[in-house]
C-alpha cells in the first residue's frame, strides 16, 4: 500500500484504529509513521487519539515516549492512567509502575488488575497476594491472574484454594491453572486438572491442549498423548499450525518419530512451527540429514524459518558432527534472513564445535558473543572437553572467568555443580571440595532427579530418594530388604 494515498481519507475517528491495530501488531516502524501523520494533519490533541498513541508506544516499549505523551495531556481519564501503568510493567520498570499507581485518585479494577498481572510477571507473588487482599471490587480477570501466577511458580496448594474459591470459573480459569502448572514444570498436576475439567463438562481451547500435550511430552506420556490427539480429532478441533506442532513435539519427545511424521502429512496448513516442531524432532532422535532435508524442503516452498527453526537445525549439524554446514547456517541467520542471533544460536555452536574438539574456535566464539554467557554455554564448553579428555578449559589466568561463571546463578545449583566439575577436569580438587562446601554454606540444594512412569494413563513420578508417592515406601522397604538379604 502506498502512504502517499493511505492517509488522505483518516481523520480522528480513523486513527485510533489504526493505532491499535498497530499496537497489537507491534508495527513500530509504521506506527512511527502515523504518528508523523497524525501530527502534520493536527489530531494531536484529540483526547482519542492521545489516548491511542499512548497505548501504542506502551505496547512498544518505549515508554519515554509513552510517558511524554502522557503528560502533554490534560484530561486524562482511568483507561488512560491503566495503560501508563501497563506500559511501565511491561518493561519491567515495577517502581515507577507504583509510584503512578498509588498517585492516582480514583483507581478502579482495571488499575488493580495491571498492577497484579505486573507483580506476577516479574515474580512478586507475595506483592500481589497483598494487593489482591486490599481490592475491594475483584473481576474473573483478578482471580484468574493470581491463580496462574501461584501456579507458574509451584505454589500448588494456594493456587488450587484460589481456584475453588473464584466465583464464576470459566475456560479461562481452567486455562491459567493448566498452563501455569505446565509452565511451573508441575506437569503430573496440570493433567490431572485436564481430566478434572473434562469431569465438569468444560470444552478444552487450544491453549489448554496446547500445555496438556506439553506436559505429556515433558512426561513421556505417550498413551496421554494419544488420547487427546483422539479427543481432538473426535470433536473436529481443528489442528492448525500450533496445535500441529504441539502434537508432534509429544510424539517426538515420547518416541515415537513415526507418528509424528504421519501427523505432519495430515496437517493441511503447514506453517513455521510444525515444520520447525518436525525438524526438531529428527534432530533430538539423530536423524540429523533428514533435519536438513527438511529445512531445505520447507524454505524451497517458501516458508521462512525462524529463530526457533535455526535452533532445531543447529542443534542437528552437533549431533552429526556437521561442523561446516552449522558454520553456514549460523551465517545464514543474520545475513540471509535478518535475524540476530541469540544467546541459543550461539550455545549451540559451541556445543557443535566442542563437540569436534575444536574447543580454540568454541571459545573464540563465546568471547565475541554481544551477550554475557549463561550457564548453557558454558555447560557446552566444559562438555566438549570432557568428551575429548582435555584439561585447557580455564586456565589459571581466566579467574575472573571463573567468578562470573559463578555468580550467574547464585541460587541455582547447576551453576555451582558446574564450576566444582570444571575445577576437577582440571585436577583442582582442592577447588572442587570449595565449590561443594559453597553451596552448602549458602543453603544450594541440588536438585533431585526425577523419572516417570506411565500406567493406564496415569503418570506417576518419583524422585531420587524421595517418599511422597504413595507406592514409594513399599518399593524402598523391598529394596531394604533385598539389600539386607545380599549381606547375610
Amino acid at each position: 500500500m502506498s502512504r502517499k494515498w493511505a492517509y488522505p481519507f483518516c481523520d480522528n475517528f480513523t486513527f485510533p484504529f489504526v493505532l491499535k491495530a498497530c499496537a497489537l501488531l507491534l508495527a513500530v516502524e509504521f506506527g512511527n509513521s502515523v504518528h508523523g501523520k497524525i501530527m502534520q494533519m493536527g489530531f494531536c490533541s484529540d483526547p482519542f487519539v492521545q489516548s491511542g498513541l499512548v497505548r501504542m508506544y506502551g505496547e512498544f516499549g518505549e515508554i519515554d515516549k509513552c510517558r511524554k505523551l502522557f503528560d502533554e495531556i490534560s484530561e486524562r481519564d482511568i483507561v488512560l492512567w491503566n495503560t501508563l501503568i501497563g506500559g511501565y510493567l511491561k518493561c519491567g520498570a515495577l517502581e515507577e509502575a507504583e509510584k503512578i499507581f498509588q498517585s492516582m485518585g480514583n483507581k478502579n479494577v482495571g488499575s488493580y488488575n495491571a498492577m497484579l498481572g505486573g507483580y506476577v510477571k516479574l515474580g512478586c507473588v507475595e506483592m500481589a497476594s497483598t494487593l489482591f487482599n486490599e481490592m475491594s471490587v475483584r473481576d474473573i480477570i483478578s482471580w484468574n491472574t493470581m491463580i496462574g501466577g501461584h501456579a507458574r511458580f509451584g505454589l500448588v496448594e494456594m493456587a488450587r484454594k484460589l481456584f475453588d474459591e473464584a466465583p464464576g470459573q470459566n475456560v479461562a480459569t481452567w486455562s491459567v491453572i493448566i498452563s501455569g502448572f505446565s509452565q511451573g514444570s508441575r506437569f503430573g498436576e496440570a493433567l490431572e486438572m485436564f481430566k478434572e475439567m473434562l469431569v465438569e463438562g468444560v470444552m478444552p481451547n487450544q491453549a489448554i491442549l496446547v500445555s496438556v500435550l506439553s506436559c505429556c511430552a515433558h512426561l513421556g506420556a505417550l498413551e496421554q498423548g494419544v488420547w487427546i490427539h483422539s479427543y481432538i480429532e473426535k470433536h473436529g478441533i481443528e489442528v492448525d499450525d500450533v496445535l500441529g506442532a504441539s502434537l508432534i513435539d509429544m510424539y517426538t519427545k515420547c518416541g515415537f518419530l513415526r507418528g509424528a511424521i504421519s501427523l505432519f502429512e495430515t496437517i493441511k496448513t503447514k506453517g513455521v512451527s510444525s515444520w520447525t516442531s518436525l525438524i526438531y524432532g529428527y534432530a533430538i532422535h539423530g536423524h540429523s540429514l533428514e533435519a536438513l532435508e527438511l529445512f531445505s524442503e520447507m524454505k524451497s516452498i517458501g516458508i521462512l524459518p525462524n529463530r526457533i527453526t535455526f535452533v532445531a537445525v543447529l542443534r542437528a549439524c552437533s549431533h552429526a558432527g556437521l561442523v561446516d554446514r552449522g558454520r553456514e547456517i549460523f551465517d545464514e541467520i543474520s545475513r540471509v534472513h535478518n535475524i540476530r542471533p541469540t544467546i541459543e544460536h550461539y550455545t549451540c555452536m559451541v556445543d557443535l564445535l566442542s563437540r569436534a574438539n575444536l574447543l580454540d574456535e568454541a571459545q573464540e566464539v563465546i568471547k565475541e558473543m554481544p551477550m554475557k554467557p549463561d550457564l548453557f554455554v558454558w555447560g557446552a564448553l566444559h562438555g566438549g572437553s570432557r568428551i575429548h579428555g582435555e584439561k585447557c578449559l580455564l586456565e589459571d589466568e581466566d579467574e575472573d572467568v571463573r567468578k562470573e561463571l559463578a555468580s550467574l546463578e547464585p541460587k541455582d545449583s547447576g551453576a555451582y555443580i558446574l564450576m566444582s566439575n570444571i575445577y576437577a577436569s582440571n585436577d583442582q580438587w582442592d577447588n572442587s571440595m570449595k565449590m561443594r562446601r559453597t553451596m552448602e554454606e549458602m543453603g544450594v540444594k541440588k536438585i533431585l532427579g526425577c523419572s516417570s512412569i506411565e500406567v493406564d494413563q496415569n503418570v506417576h513420578e518419583f524422585s531420587a530418594g524421595g517418599r511422597l508417592h504413595s507406592h514409594s515406601e513399599k518399593i524402598y522397604d523391598t529394596l531394604d530388604h533385598i539389600y539386607r538379604e545380599i549381606q547375610i
